[in-house]
């Protein structure tokens, strides 16, 4: 794997590409974004304490994290919030988003926890730009939940993939390899479900 961003790039750039264009994060939704980064910093710190104290509620996700670590995971928030905001959004910012699903490798994050938290993110910015009156809440949050959608496919895609090379680098197994005895051994689960359907 590339120690360079090239190979994060060109992974970000690949799962984008794949989304259908009606449903992808536009350059239209980075203006939206960008027209009202004020009151979007203003969310930050209200977003970061809901966030965590969600995660920290709930045993699955609270294992994830060592005792005492939160205020640096907030802050590692904070800076993802404010880059986020303030962009900009552009193939650096994607690359960086598929470093992420390397993290949640390392951490142990699962992709349900992680979208459903990109879900929370996304209602977060919903919610408070209805209930603050925003004269655009509605293409705001519109273009808010399209870049989470982009960002979530983009870990997600990233944390299947460093498996997958992970798996290659320690037992040799070639992505290609892999990806094909995981279709067939599906194939062969899928056709005995449907057997004891019948």
């Amino acid at each position: 794997m590339d120690k360079d961003n090239g190979f994060f790039q060109g992974l970000a750039q690949r799962v984008l590409a794949e989304m259908p264009p009606e449903d992808r994060f536009s350059q239209a939704d980075a203006e939206a974004l960008a027209r009202h980064k004020g009151a979007l910093l203003a969310l930050g710190d209200e977003l970061v304490r809901a966030f965590y104290d969600t995660l920290f509620a709930h045993p699955p996700t609270a294992r994830v994290f060592r005792e005492g670590e939160r205020p640096d995971r907030e802050e590692t928030l904070r800076r993802w919030w404010q880059r986020t905001v303030q962009g900009p959004l552009d193939e650096g910012y994607f690359a960086w988003m598929a470093k992420v699903g390397l993290v949640h490798v390392v951490r142990g994050v699962e992709n349900p926890m992680m979208l459903a938290m990109a879900s929370f993110v996304a209602a977060f910015v919903e919610h408070k730009t209805h209930e603050g009156g925003h004269p655009e809440a509605e293409p705001l949050t519109e273009a808010f939940y399209r870049l989470s959608m982009a960002v979530g496919a983009v870990i997600t895609h990233g944390y299947d993939r460093y498996r997958a090379l992970a798996l290659y680098n320690v037992a040799g197994m070639e992505p290609a390899l892999l990806e094909r005895l995981t279709v067939e051994e599906a194939r062969e689960m899928l056709e005995a479900i449907r057997k004891e359907g019948a």
